[in-house]
């Protein structure tokens, strides 16, 4: 029989470069839930972005990523974020293990965001979400 190859996973290809803070933790700014007597720690903060913005408004933050910034421990905080790092899991079993790991390192709140849109460029059914044309993997949520 013969073995069906799996595909390389590009995860670090989702990790965007971003020129203010993220929506999810705009929202969480907004709404008290991140202040600077708040610590934040970014769960899969991909380039560090919003680690760097929080800190440049005198929020104690610190992120980690397995690509990005794979030296920084997970560490616990008031706030943690796990802003579209789930939607980019394209293992079921991996996906719920980054969500207890997330909710565990938080003491008061765990902002999770996924992405809900449907628009991708040409994409193709891999796992139980879409492989893309960049080689990365999108589980796309609805609202509900």
């Amino acid at each position: 029989m013969d073995q069906i190859e799996q595909p390389s996973i590009r995860r670090e290809k989702t990790a965007i470069i971003r020129f203010r803070h993220s929506k999810p933790v705009t929202l969480a700014l907004l709404q008290g839930v991140i202040t600077t007597e708040t610590s934040v720690f970014d769960y899969g903060c991909g380039r560090g972005e919003d680690v760097k913005y929080l800190k440049s408004i005198g929020v104690d933050a610190a992120g980690w990523d397995p690509h990005y910034q794979p030296t920084i421990a997970p560490q616990p905080a008031d706030v943690v974020n796990l802003g579209y790092v789930l939607n980019v899991i394209e293992d079921p079993r991996e996906r719920e293990e980054t969500l207890r790991t997330a909710f565990d390192l938080a003491s008061r709140v765990l902002v999770v965001a996924v992405r809900v849109d449907h628009s991708l460029e040409t994409a193709v059914e891999f796992s139980d979400g879409l492989l893309t044309s960049r080689g990365s993997f999108q589980k796309l949520y609805n609202p509900g």
